[in-house]
């Protein structure tokens, strides 16, 4: 801590002693209460000696000035106004430090990711993962044909597929009764009284549950990516 430097009110002319930290602020004299601003002695030009005007001692020059004592340890202790405080400063200001909360935020626009685990930007589309910038464009907005021609192949191949449901539970259930009176029939009876057939029912049943399946399985496939997977319509980009 540097030593006090003693100087002269310009007003009254008495000693002061002021501390290096006020150069260059407005402080008030103690003694007569004038305001003026100390100037460093270092950086002063130096002025002529002005006659030695007839002046009554006052109450600092009077008694002998003591020695400058080492000064003490810096100790903690709360802020009070010094005598040397510019008037219109209140008291030594404050400085706070604004800490921003830890908030992930994009590395390209610097705004904050939602959600904070995000791996595209929202704002401006940058990828966190393969740190590139996504391309954007402008789009027509689907309407309501554009979405009847997307969505109704799928709604076609669906009702394909409930109809050969259907069609294989009415064949199992009433094949005997489509076979009756047909040339298949026969005289024969089986131990449950039924009337046998050349060709059993059951290899009929068999037959179309076969020629269905490659029918069936593509049309499920087809009406699950069209009406599940992909059931928005395709993008017509802006020229």
């Amino acid at each position: 801590m540097a030593s006090p430097v003693q100087m002269e009110c310009p007003n009254c002319e008495a000693a002061l002693k002021v501390p290096p930290a006020v150069f260059g602020k407005k402080i008030k004299c103690k003694h007569c209460g004038h305001a003026f601003v100390v100037q460093d002695p270092d950086d002063e030009p130096r002025k002529p000696a002005k006659p030695q005007k007839p002046a009554k001692p006052t109450k600092s020059e009077a008694k002998p000035a003591k020695p400058a004592s080492p000064p003490p340890p810096p100790t903690p202790a709360p802020a009070k106004k010094s005598e040397f405080a510019d008037d219109e400063d209140e008291g030594p200001s404050n400085i706070e430090v604004i800490h921003e909360s830890d908030t992930a935020r994009c590395p390209h626009c610097a705004k904050e990711l939602d959600p904070p685990d995000a791996v595209v930007c929202v704002h401006c589309g940058f990828n966190n993962v393969t740190r590139a910038k996504a391309e954007t464009k402008k789009v027509w907005a689907p309407t309501a044909e554009d979405w009847i021609m997307h969505l109704l192949p799928g709604i076609v191949a669906l009702l394909i597929c409930i109809g050969l449901i259907v069609f294989n539970i009415i064949s199992l259930v009433r094949m005997r009764e489509w076979l009756e009176g047909t040339f298949l029939e026969m005289d024969d009876k089986d131990a449950a009284g039924r009337k046998k057939f050349y060709i059993a029912p059951g290899a009929f049943i068999f037959f179309f549950i076969v020629i269905s399946l490659p029918i069936f399985v593509p049309a499920v496939k087809f009406a699950f990516r069209r009406l599940v997977k992909e059931y928005m319509p395709s993008e017509k980009v802006k020229i």
